[in-house]
């Protein structure tokens, strides 16, 4: 290549990413996708492997850098086999030759292409030469060189673990594993060492040379690298990179001395207080990863318990004095560390630890804060429910006089208080989303979110069921009259064609109706039929919750048939219901064809004959439960209850053939009806 062809490269690289004009050898206009196609040749054989060389040596266009290393990742991965074990380390070190000289005045997506690229070699040749496993020792030159090339080995090196724990195309995963864990097992530690003794220098001003800027991009660095060290992929188990929810982290007998290491944890809650984000969130996060490093990594449980009271005290000190919590980062990835903090340590292990009731007022505190402000959380209150259910689950598992007196009474005053606060504050959600005017997201449009808190309900709210289900009842009664009300009075005629503020007020309560119809159907969804729970008598409270429901059932039917269709309710409450029939469907249709017949109509002389050999003998406990159900529901049989589903459904289908994601619902809960085997017995 000369200086010519050079030029036309350059020329074709401007086009490819500015749209700049260039031309070709004939002078005709050349667009964005023919310079693509010209510049990808340079990745069609090895041959052009000096030519990338050349044009990173002599061009000053930063594109036809990026575009030449780019090209030499592509032409050392693809024809790996075609090159000699010396061909690949001259690659390597010329390439961190490059980086060393000019690397602090490149462009930032050019040296990341360049890094890449020699990551990618390393992996490929890890077992060519000892030379390529020597990356990291290479790499310490940089940190002890200018601040610019302190900043370009972390790069190297945060980049080095990815390239080691993530897949390559084209390599088997067997290939991968043996080096990945020949990596973990001589690199690793190092690696995970050498950004923490970043961050201590950071937090002793050892690094003189280095202004705020430099400063705020090394702790950015430093930090991603300890994330990325203790996100590593230890035992090969591939875990799920689309979610937020942390494993157990499975570092090495070897990593003990640092991770037990007071001063480790200390130090990245000392960076959290002390920095803003990014760098506070990122630093947040290595603390969760460091709260669920496995068990069998302390030598003792006294270690163990050591390592959890500097946590919990950690967490009490930030509760305390909502230190960063103001900035939404930070909020999140608190929020996923108290989510994370039960999953790792059991309750008895917890209520042992000191200040435990004090972390349990401050937690409480701190939820109930967060579920009032919802329309700044929404994507974290799932985390803080998960704490909460994590607690109530262990309690059966945990003696009274375990650890701190009074825990259990303590946690059942605070378990109140947050469903209390969270039933509150969705409620009040409604009218806060309709007079934002469009400007807040309505929390029951957002299904992911939604389903996430649903899911958690159950638990936390059966632990105190029965103040929970008269909380419920004494927001639903009156909303049910008042809804009554309204529909008398707008009669068949559409809500729409309603006065503004009678449309706001129904648009409010059917709102604030839908929210309850979600927590009842997910409350009732979580009956369990256990024999340690089926002598509590909570299917009366799930009774005296279901009459509500289907009483709302019943009322925006009844107003459909007879408005032929105008008198339709919000679609999100027809959701609701919807959710709550498959609730009730699941957990108590079941039982249908296990209770005498007595109280059926209309069942064929063969079911009366083979219920009559099961009244013989005495009923079981579930059908006792399940009897007891249906007499507090006072709203008829079990067929009774089917016929005004099946009737719900047909209606569904009738009036609302545009609305395409409650049709669909809707025929999922007749194909789940129809296809159960009790459906047989109705």
């Amino acid at each position: 290549m000369d200086s010519t062809q050079l030029a036309q490269v350059e020329s074709l690289c401007e086009t490819l990413y500015t749209g700049a004009a260039s031309a070709s050898e004939s002078g005709e206009p050349i667009n964005r996708q023919e310079a693509q196609a010209r510049l990808l040749s340079l990745q069609s054989s090895a041959e052009y492997i000096p030519q990338c060389q050349y044009i990173l040596d002599h061009s000053n266009s930063h594109y036809a850098r990026l575009v030449a290393s780019n090209s030499l990742t592509e032409l050392i991965t693809t024809h790996w086999n075609n090159f000699t074990v010396q061909q690949r380390i001259d690659i390597r070190n010329y390439i961190l030759g490059y980086l060393a000289n000019t690397g602090p005045s490149l462009q930032d997506f050019v040296v990341m292409s360049l890094i890449k690229l020699v990551c990618r070699i390393t992996k490929l040749g890890w077992f060519d030469d000892p030379t390529h496993r020597e990356l990291a020792d290479d790499v310490t030159k940089f940190l002890q060189a200018t601040v610019d090339h302190c900043i370009l080995g972390l790069k190297i090196l945060n980049q080095l673990v990815d390239e080691l724990n993530i897949p390559t195309s084209g390599r088997t995963l067997t290939q991968h594993r043996k080096t990945s864990v020949s990596f973990r097992d001589v690199c690793l530690f190092k690696v995970f060492q050498l950004g923490l003794t970043t961050l201590k220098q950071l937090q002793t001003r050892q690094i003189a040379t280095a202004d705020p800027r430099q400063e705020a991009i090394l702790g950015e660095q430093a930090l991603a690298l300890t994330v990325r060290c203790l996100n590593f992929d230890f035992i090969g188990t591939n875990p799920d990179e689309s979610t937020e929810d942390v494993g157990t982290i499975q570092a090495p007998t070897s990593w003990r001395s640092v991770l037990q290491d007071p001063a480790t944890i200390e130090l990245l809650f000392d960076f959290y207080a002390n920095t803003e984000p990014p760098r506070s969130s990122k630093a947040m996060e290595a603390v969760i990863l460091l709260c669920s490093v496995r068990r069998s990594l302390f030598p003792s449980d006294k270690d163990r318990a050591a390592f959890l009271g500097r946590l919990m005290t950690g967490i009490r000190e930030l509760l305390s004095n909502q230190t960063g919590l103001q900035h939404q980062d930070n909020y999140h990835q608190f929020c996923r560390l108290l989510g994370r903090l039960k999953a790792n340590y059991q309750l008895s292990e917890l209520v042992k630890a000191e200040g435990y009731l004090e972390w349990l007022e401050l937690a409480s505190s701190f939820t109930v804060q967060s579920i009032r402000n919802w329309q700044y959380s929404t994507n974290s209150i799932h985390y803080l429910l998960a704490l909460w259910g994590r607690l109530v689950a262990a309690v059966p598992y945990v003696r009274p006089d375990t650890g701190a007196r009074g825990h259990v009474q303590a946690l059942e005053k605070q378990v109140l208080t947050v469903v209390e606060a969270y039933i509150e504050s969705m409620l009040g959600s409604v009218e806060t989303v309709l007079m934002s005017d469009g400007a807040l997201e309505d929390p029951l449009e957002d299904d992911g979110s939604l389903k996430e808190q649903l899911d958690r309900l159950p638990v936390i709210c059966r632990f105190q069921y029965g103040p929970v289900a008269n909380i419920i009842l004494t927001k639903f009664d009156p909303l049910l009259s008042s809804y009554r009300e309204m529909m008398a009075h707008l009669g068949s005629s559409s809500t729409k064609n309603a006065p503004s503020e009678v449309v706001h007020k129904v648009a409010v309560v059917e709102g604030q109706l839908t929210w309850l119809t979600y927590m009842v159907g997910t409350i009732v969804g979580g009956h369990s039929w256990s024999s340690a729970h089926m002598a509590d008598g909570e299917e009366t409270i799930d009774a005296s919750l279901s009459r509500r429901a289907l009483q709302l059932a019943q009322g925006v039917d009844f107003r459909l048939t007879q408005s032929n269709g105008v008198g339709r309710s919000d679609p999100k409450l027809e959701l609701a219901l919807l959710y709550y029939f498959q609730n009730f469907r699941r957990v108590y249709m079941f039982m249908w064809d296990q209770v005498s017949g007595s109280g059926s109509s209309g069942g064929s002389v063969g079911m009366v004959g083979m219920m009559a050999s099961k009244l013989d003998s005495a009923p079981s406990a579930k059908q006792k439960v399940y009897q007891r159900m249906f007499e507090h529901l006072a709203m008829g049989d079990h067929t009774a209850v089917a016929n005004l589903i099946v009737t719900k459904v047909g209606n569904n289908l009738k009036f609302w053939p545009e609305e395409q994601d409650l049709v669909g619902k809707t025929l999922e809960l007749l194909l789940d009806m129809a296809g159960g085997y009790s459906s047989s017995k109705l």
